[in-house]
């Protein structure tokens, strides 16, 4: 970058070349024709050969002038672009959340729309995820689900859910109810890809014979998030256990019917990544939105 001439004399030659005119230039850039014809000399000196041909009363560009001019006015214009792109930004923070696509669709899009009414100013990009976590560099707040006996610093507790095992009302009919437990063993099951062990644990708890909540037994359904498999139960396909919160709307919608209730914790905790590192202003008042909502409001199931 050591061989850029000054921008100012970049801008007076722009300007002379565009209109042909020493005075034309200076009185769309605000300076004396003086300080034009300055430039442009310095500049000419610079690069070593005339841009302009002076003639009494007008100019006209030299062969290297018209050669130059091209990359001069590609030159400001990305410069210009770029300096309005920063204008635009000013008063705009823009916060970028990693979360998982089940918990987005179910919890947090609601959550980051009653944010915008309250922080108009501050813009929101969420990143969903399926199973796999974000490196920290590509958010500012990661939200994301891990086993108690994981728990570390990073990671902040903000609510531990309940099990439920639910199904559509009409499924409940066609396979003559579920009124106890072992009524589990006549339904087909519909797991979580990556959380297929979450049955096993329920049936272990229920008493019932796990090898029967193998994902990979006869009849059992999976799909790869809790949203698909609670779409999957909506329909009518069979029973799914998830988390309370993926099943409330569905409840109170009366799509969904959890015959046993609750059926044991959820393995696992929400968690909100530390806000120590965040920088902007917005990140950090989201962050703690965030927090207070989960505190105050847990989306989970009532007893």
């Amino acid at each position: 970058m050591q061989d850029l001439p000054p921008l100012n004399y970049l801008r007076s030659f722009e300007a002379a070349a565009r209109m042909l005119s020493f005075t034309e230039a200076a009185r769309e850039l605000h300076l004396t024709q003086a300080a034009v014809s300055g430039h442009i000399r310095a500049l000419e000196q610079y690069i070593g050969g005339p841009l302009f041909v002076r003639h009494p009363r007008s100019l006209t560009l030299t062969s290297l002038g018209n050669a130059y001019l091209p990359g001069v006015q590609q030159a400001l214009q990305q410069v210009q672009q770029a300096t309005h792109a920063i204008l635009r930004r000013r008063g705009v923070e823009r916060v970028v959340i990693s979360c998982p696509v089940s918990l987005v669709d179910h919890w947090l899009a609601d959550l980051v729309a009653r944010f915008g009414v309250q922080h108009p100013g501050a813009a929101v990009t969420i990143h969903g995820r399926v199973w796999v976590d974000e490196p920290p560099e590509i958010a500012d707040i990661i939200l994301t689900n891990v086993y108690k006996e994981a728990l570390d610093r990073a990671s902040l507790p903000l609510w531990q859910d309940q099990m439920v095992a639910v199904c559509a009302p009409g499924y409940l009919t066609q396979i003559g109810g579920i009124d106890a437990p072992e009524d589990l063993l006549r339904a087909r099951l519909i797991h979580s890809l990556g959380r297929t062990e979450v049955w096993l644990q329920v049936f272990q708890r229920l008493g019932l014979p796990v090898a029967t909540a193998d994902p990979g037994a006869e009849g059992a359904c999976q799909a790869n998030t809790f949203g698909s498999v609670i779409a999957l139960a909506e329909a009518g396909h069979g029973v799914a256990v998830v988390p309370g919160v993926f099943a409330r709307a569905g409840l109170d919608a009366g799509r969904l019917a959890a015959p046993l209730g609750q059926v044991g914790p959820c393995p696992w905790v929400c968690t909100i990544s530390d806000s120590s590192l965040l920088t902007s202003d917005a990140a950090r008042a989201l962050h703690q939105f965030i927090r207070t909502e989960a505190t105050a409001h847990p989306p989970v199931l009532d007893g």
